[in-house]
């Protein structure tokens, strides 16, 4: 089959697809024929050798969408997605090849309003929204939530996470104007443009002086504090980026006087079929029309990844796919 290989770290520009051997099988896996794969930030870093976890030679990839054509009879021709969490293109081949084998749980039913290009884009922003919102943030019905980053992928599907759940008021932060009408699109009551307002006031304003009870801070950064800052008493804030400084400082007296809770997620964390699982909690709200795939901004063959890594490590908007059959 045609595939990406890691052989040794570098520039992902040089990226060509190779030949390799068709993976099979073992135990309880399935062998997805992959339609789609989006590349990731991260998949571009695992290039550039950013993760100690990689074995080499890999192959990259952790989001995907396709057909399952090996394993059990009842599965043969499901039309799947998933994404891998910390394993695929890490510690196990990944999704940016003609095939991947795959645990059982780590496939998920595709919904029927997806496009495979849709489902392939949708994989890790999701299991990150979905883990920050739901599984840490522990969002209930009538909370109030702020989304940082929320024009973004992870952003916006956290946006419409909330809403799906019953969030009586999300207040969504951008980083400027040009970010706002898309924050909307997704659901968003009330938008923050950082770079002309200060959240905390505004975020006080929507809340009639109370603040949120969930913050999903996709940034990080100097967002950091104004988040804390936003949250009513006994509220709690999930960190899942570091956007520029790394260290950060808050009042400390402030922070245990009002019971606030911090806590930090890692998306790589969770192996393939956990994220699996995540996805497949989410399936509803795909069926119920609540929840949407991210414009996917272009698809490309597999023989121009080279070009498309690069593309995506400059920072070019939007999510892009590669389309392998």
């Amino acid at each position: 089959m045609r595939a990406l290989l890691i052989e040794r770290f570098g520039d992902p520009a040089t990226l060509r697809p190779k030949e390799v051997p068709k993976p099979e099988p073992e135990g309880d896996e399935l062998l997805v024929e992959v339609r789609a794969a989006a590349i990731n930030r991260s998949d571009v870093l695992n290039v550039r050798g950013s993760f100690s976890t990689t074995t080499l030679p890999r192959i990259p990839g952790r989001d995907f969408a396709g057909v399952v054509v090996e394993g059990p009879e009842e599965l043969l021709g499901a039309e799947v997605w998933g994404t891998g969490g910390g394993e695929l293109g890490f510690t196990r081949d990944g999704t940016h090849a003609g095939y991947v084998a795959l645990p059982r749980g780590a496939v998920v039913e595709k919904p029927a309003v997806l496009s495979f290009e849709e489902a392939a884009s949708c994989g890790l922003a999701y299991l990150a929204a979905g883990m920050g919102v739901l599984d840490l943030g522990g969002l209930s019905p009538g909370e109030r939530v702020l989304i940082t980053g929320a024009a973004g992928g992870v952003g916006s599907a956290a946006v419409m996470i909330s809403r799906w759940k019953g969030a009586s008021l999300v207040v969504g932060a951008v980083k400027d104007g040009s970010e706002v009408e898309r924050a909307k699109e997704a659901g968003a009551h009330v938008v923050v443009d950082t770079s002309r307002e200060e959240m905390p006031e505004a975020v006080m304003a929507a809340t009639e002086g109370r603040g949120v009870d969930l913050v999903l801070d996709a940034v990080g950064g100097p967002l950091f504090e104004p988040c804390l800052s936003s949250l009513a008493p006994q509220g709690r804030m999930v960190v899942l980026a570091s956007t520029g400084e790394r260290r950060v400082s808050f009042d400390l007296f402030d922070f245990y006087r009002r019971e606030l809770r911090l806590l930090g997620l890692m998306t790589s964390r969770p192996g393939a079929a956990e994220s699996g699982a995540v996805l497949r909690s989410l399936l509803p709200g795909f069926e119920e029309g609540y929840l949407h795939a991210p414009a996917v901004a272009g698809r490309y063959p597999l023989e121009e990844a080279g070009e498309v890594y690069a593309r995506v490590e400059r920072g070019a908007p939007g999510r892009v796919v590669l389309v392998m059959h």
